[in-house]
């Protein structure tokens, strides 16, 4: 089989994160999508990773863009191209993100010291 519709191995808790996870990165898409294009380029400027905003930060002190924000590492996992992209990431997210959660949550490496 090509594409994975689900793995094997079993979970011990429900994988609430990789959920949270799923419902928040598909809801910026949908806000994203119904945005006014300007809007839409907007927030992948702001909150995807431009790669000239560090390699020339005169651009974006230019354009508007904080130049001494790292954020876009972080807030860029929410943003994605199109459907097919949101569709592809969520569903590997589904498939093999509850293991992660359950295998942090089992040894203790979620757990704050």
């Amino acid at each position: 089989m090509l594409f994975p519709l689900r793995d094997v191995n079993p979970v011990t808790r429900r994988p609430e994160m990789t959920w949270a996870l799923i419902a928040v990165t598909t809801g910026v898409f949908a806000f994203q999508a119904l945005a006014h294009t300007d809007h839409a380029r907007e927030m992948a400027y702001l909150f995807g990773i431009v790669p000239a905003r560090f390699s020339h930060p005169e651009w974006a002190k230019r354009i508007g863009l904080p130049v001494d924000s790292y954020w876009p590492f972080v807030t860029s996992i929410f943003l994605h191209a199109g459907v097919l992209h949101l569709v592809s990431n969520m569903w590997i997210l589904w498939i093999f993100g509850d293991n992660v959660e359950d295998r942090g949550a089992r040894d203790g490496s979620w757990r704050s010291t």
